[in-house]
């Protein structure tokens, strides 16, 4: 006996196999047997896409660069605590925030949106305790904690949306 085989058609864009009276193609969602504007709506669609993604990892990477910042400015802020007050807890602490923070900005390549939601937690509970211990410290350069945030909002923003898109 003789076994036949039946070709079923491919999308034109992923080369998938599809059902022959298959409108669109059920792996990426092209029309294939759409109109012509349904077409050209698809791959508009995929160039926004493309370009979201594009602007999302750019943010996303500006957020880690912040976390690396974070870690160097931890660390050299301590030092000179360290140098003015002669006080080895100082520098112990700022050295294990530095050191989280570059461990955060490592794991960022991996899982953006905790690692960056975790930096943002932790420098929230440092401003938080520094105005415990003075309350003036909420003032003092406000214009650096205001950047700082605005970088780890934005790319937090941009991972979680990135996490939607997959």
């Amino acid at each position: 006996m003789e076994e036949i085989t039946i070709q079923l058609p491919h999308c034109s864009q992923c080369n998938e196999e599809m059902l022959d009276n298959a409108k669109f193609c059920t792996y990426c969602g092209f029309p294939e047997n759409g109109d012509d504007n349904e077409k050209a709506k698809f791959h508009a669609q995929r160039v926004l896409k493309k370009s979201q993604i594009k602007e999302d990892r750019k943010k996303i990477s500006s957020a880690r660069n912040t976390l690396y910042w974070m870690a160097g400015i931890f660390f050299i802020s301590g030092l000179v605590l360290f140098i003015s007050l002669e006080d080895v807890s100082v520098l112990i602490a700022s050295s294990i925030l530095a050191i989280i923070y570059l461990i955060l900005a490592y794991w960022s390549q991996k899982k953006p949106f905790a690692a960056i939601l975790s930096g943002l937690l932790l420098y929230l509970m440092v401003i938080a305790a520094n105005v415990i211990v003075e309350p003036s410290s909420l003032f003092r350069g406000i214009l650096l904690k205001v950047i700082i945030l605005s970088f780890l909002i934005k790319g937090m923003y941009s991972a979680s949306q990135s996490i939607k898109e997959q």
